[in-house]
Parts: structure tokens; sequence; C-alpha cells
């Protein structure tokens, strides 16, 4: 599957995410928790039955695993390092500064150069992992997308602002599959580095926002999202 048509896709649901909040979501966040909590369920599923296997599978065998435990912590550094206060979902604190929206743009920039990187890198595996990744990575871009307009609506950027915002992560994301396809990175390494995303992203950023649903609809769309990935893997043929 091409490089050129998956990867503009998984951009554009950074935008899809940003234009949903500006045009119909301010102020609905259960729609985007549950879509957090499918997102959740996917990306924890393609990463420990695809993503970690491939990644040790790699030249460089088991050490790849220390490339899984730094882009876990890579993820942390970016998203709580370098911004003030960052959160997926609808941001609700207004209290904050026009800066604190800077950097978190800067921050999810960086998160989204990576999976940028992490897209042309599973393509290059020659197996079904590439558009299972693609996959993984929409899911989890439309919420992404969405957080980063709440975050500059609320501090004061306006719709014009929340939606360049997301244009400037869905750019990232294209900046980062090309720079893998030319510069050819490694590719046990990069998949280590995805999957230390992937199991932050699911498991610090998504699911805490579905848990704040009542009830056993967060289950529900926790489910979904395992049940999504298990029918793409039956339906993608597998071949090393």
């Amino acid at each position: 599957m091409s490089l050129y048509w998956l990867a503009p896709l998984a951009s554009l649901a950074t935008l899809l995410g940003g234009w949903g909040v500006v045009r119909f979501l301010q102020g609905r966040a259960q729609f985007m928790r549950l879509l957090s909590g499918v997102a959740a369920g996917y990306l924890l599923s393609v990463t420990v039955v695809r993503i970690i296997p491939e990644c040790l599978e790699a030249k460089g065998g088991e050490s790849n695993a220390l490339w899984v435990l730094a882009g876990y912590l890579l993820v942390h550094v970016m998203e709580h390092g370098i911004t003030l206060h960052f959160h997926y979902g609808e941001e609700t604190h207004k209290d904050g500064s026009p800066l604190s929206g800077v950097l978190a743009l800067i921050g999810l920039s960086l998160h989204s150069l990576m999976d940028g990187v992490a897209i042309a890198a599973a393509l290059a595996t020659h197996s079904n992992l590439g558009p299972l990744v693609v996959l993984g990575i929409l899911f989890h871009r439309i919420p992404e997308g969405g957080t980063i307009a709440s975050i500059f609506l609320v501090r004061g950027f306006g719709n014009r602002g929340a939606l360049l915002a997301a244009g400037t992560l869905a750019l990232a994301a294209l900046v980062g599959s090309a720079g893998q396809s030319l510069l050819n990175l490694p590719t046990g390494p990069v998949l280590g580095l995805t999957a230390g995303l992937a199991l932050y992203v699911a498991s610090s950023d998504l699911l805490p926002e579905v848990q704040k649903v009542s009830g056993f609809r967060s289950t529900v769309a926790l489910l979904s999202g395992v049940g999504i990935f298990l029918l793409s893997a039956r339906l993608l043929p597998h071949h090393h």
C-alpha cells in the first residue's frame, strides 16, 4: 500500500478532529471521549499483538525493546515536559495563557512527526503492519486534532487559529513520513519508538478520557476498538 496516499489520509484525520470541534463538538465532550475509548482499544491491541513482535523480529532483536521504553518516556516529555498543562479531550481551563496553547502545539507537533515516521516505517515492513498502524493512527489523530483545536479555542485564538493548529499537526505528520522514507532509519528502533508512543497514548491519554464516561459505554467503546483490530488483522493478508 502506498505511502503517498496513506500518510495524507492519516494527516487529514487531524484536520477532521479539529474541524469537528470547531463546527459541532464545542461543549459536547461525550462523543470525543467514546471515540478515545475506541482508539485506545485499537492502539493497545495493534501494539501488543503486532508492533512489538515485529520490532523484536527486526534487526537488533531484543535490544529493540529499549526503544519501546524510550518511546514511552519521550511522549511523556513531549506532552508534559514541554507543555504547561496538557490532557486529551475538551479543554475547560480558561485561565491559561496563549503561551500554553503554543507549547501544547509544539509538543503535539513532535508527537505528530513521530506518527509520520511510524507510518513510513510500518509500510516498509512489506506485511499488513502498515495499514494496521495507519488505521490506529487514524483513530487517535481525530481526538488529537480535537484536543489542539479545543486548547486554541479556550486560549482565545478563535476558530481560524484552532483550524490552523490542527493543520500544523497534519503537516508535521506528513513531514515525518517523508523524512523516514528519505532517510530510511532502521526499522527495529523506529517500530520500538512507535510501540512506546502507542502504549503511552492509549494508556495515559485516551483511556483516562473514556473512563470519564459513566456506565458500561466506556467498556463497550474500548472493546469495540479491540474488535476492529481483530477484524482488520483477519481481513488484511499477513506476509513476512
